[in-house]
């Protein structure tokens, strides 16, 4: 197989096994958990690596870096992953990650599509039926991920999807085994032996957040035309940038610590006068004051720039919350999230 051809996983998952165990640690070190689980996926998955495969990643690698190493040979042995993310992770950590790598094992599982890049997942599921699709990206169960493969689907099925989606509520077993059926050209068929409780009007909201305004504003807006109270059930369980006002003092600069001061100056570019505020006054006034020269001497920017910025900080406080440190109050009479 080309190295071009290749996904971006999947050459790392092939460079990680050149290194050993010592070498891989030490970059699993430095990843994030969900890229840890895509390129562990292929890691544990690799019974043989041709020398063609090897000799261009590592081509590919030396070209990339200006580094060379010669003689290398790959160690797909079972115990690799597990000895590598040890090593990186510790005990606790590793086994989590491993056991979410063993739970997926079988390629033709809708499991399977959560360890694979939205675009690759995007590609296999594109041309179902809409309501195919939504009960696939249901099964994902990543706000994340989901909101990455729908923006990668043609804008005219996003919105007939997220509308199908939020008005799921579970999947039979048999329908998953009939779904993956349907995917046999691009994963073996394996059936499910219960229930599944997916979708729904919660799911559909955690997904648009960590969507760009664009893109959100256009769903709910195609969703609002055929379902208007749906589509305000979504709203009402959204959070935005323009909820930070409903944030108290401490939660606002318990989140002001977490944020980096570009990131803050960037995402206030759009903001309110009412969010901008609320932000001044959890910070004491020679940092206001930095943040307010900041912002007039910003010039033109992109404003998907901005929305990156806000969303940054979005996710910043909704992680914030679930981990009990903030609170989000004052909508729909209690938590927001």
């Amino acid at each position: 197989m080309s190295v071009g051809k290749m996904t971006g996983p999947k050459k790392a998952a092939i460079l990680l096994l050149a290194l050993g165990e010592e070498g891989a640690s030490e970059v699993l070190k430095n990843l994030e958990d969900r890229e840890i689980q895509q390129v562990g996926y292929y890691m544990s998955r690799f019974t043989d690596v041709s020398p063609e495969e090897l000799d261009n990643v590592l081509e590919e690698f030396y070209h990339k870096a200006a580094i060379q190493d010669q003689g290398v040979t790959i160690n797909a042995s079972g115990d690799f992953v597990k000895n590598a993310l040890t090593k990186a992770l510790g005990d606790d950590k590793a086994k989590v990650l491993v056991d979410n790598l063993h739970s997926s094992a079988d390629e033709g599982s809708l499991d399977s599509l959560k360890w694979l890049e939205p675009k690759m997942v995007a590609n296999v599921i594109m041309n179902e039926h809409p309501q195919t699709i939504a009960l696939i990206l249901a099964h994902l169960d990543d706000p994340d991920q989901t909101a990455q493969v729908l923006k990668e689907l043609p804008e005219n099925l996003q919105a007939d999807v997220a509308y199908r989606m939020a008005i799921l509520e579970s999947i039979p077993p048999g329908v998953i085994k009939e779904i993956e059926e349907v995917l046999t050209k691009e994963l073996r068929a394996s059936g499910a032996s219960t229930t599944s409780k997916v979708g729904g009007v919660e799911s559909v909201a955690e997904m648009l957040n960590t969507m760009d305004k664009t893109t959100e504003s256009r769903i709910l807006a195609t969703i609002e035309e055929s379902n208007p109270d749906l589509a305000e059930q979504i709203r009402e369980l959204m959070f935005t940038f323009e909820d930070l006002v409903l944030v108290d003092p401490s939660g606002m600069q318990t989140i002001i610590k977490e944020i980096p001061q570009s990131d803050l100056v960037l995402s206030l570019k759009t903001a309110s006068d009412a969010v901008k505020e609320h932000l001044y006054s959890n910070m004491s006034e020679r940092a206001a004051d930095m943040i307010r020269d900041d912002l007039e001497a910003l010039g033109p920017v992109r404003v998907a720039d901005v929305d990156i910025a806000q969303q940054k900080i979005i996710k910043t406080a909704r992680k914030l919350e679930e981990e009990g440190r903030i609170m989000i109050t004052g909508r729909s009479g209690g938590d927001l999230i």
